[in-house]
């Protein structure tokens, strides 16, 4: 009986699972030339650039240190943050934000020819914040951050899966 239950509670949510539309994320397919690159930034250690890495690699792109050893270099040109007041209610109400985040990159085979041109991305997200907030405030913006920079890694990825196969 209780392994009944069991199962049937698996069952019940596999069903809701599927209901909802989750599917496990698997890799994009990349062009032959994408399968070996290299990324120019001045920022290595940038967190977009961590997430961007390991995304990449987890796509099946093996990443080199040297720009001769790879069929492709992603170079990403800029990355900016910001933060922007949009409205305030004054010293205890809440204020209102919008957090952007901003790349800008390119993608050029080993013969540099231009694979995508230079682009810019960019996602926001809005939050709001008090005066007695300015800790929590402060992780909200983190998370929010950390958001935006896995969804412009993944547009970035969507774009490379653009490129054709041939």
């Amino acid at each position: 009986m209780l392994q009944q239950l069991k199962f049937l509670v698996i069952l019940l949510a596999c069903c809701m699972l599927n209901a909802c539309g989750f599917t496990l994320r698997t890799p994009q397919p990349l062009a032959p030339m994408l399968k070996t690159m290299y990324v120019a930034t001045a920022t290595p250690n940038d967190p977009f650039i961590q997430q961007l890495d390991r995304m990449l690699v987890a796509n099946g792109v093996t990443l080199v240190n040297d720009p001769k050893l790879a069929q492709s270099t992603l170079t990403i040109m800029s990355i900016n943050t910001s933060n922007t007041m949009i409205n305030s209610g004054g010293i205890n109400v809440s204020g209102f934000y919008t957090a952007y985040l901003t790349v800008t990159f390119k993608v050029v085979d080993a013969q540099n020819n231009i694979l995508i041109p230079t682009t810019t991305l960019q996602q926001n997200q809005n939050f709001s914040s008090s005066a007695s907030q300015v800790l929590s405030s402060t992780n909200v913006a983190a998370q929010l951050t950390t958001n935006m920079q896995q969804a412009l890694a993944e547009n970035i990825i969507s774009q490379l899966a653009q490129i054709p196969k041939s």
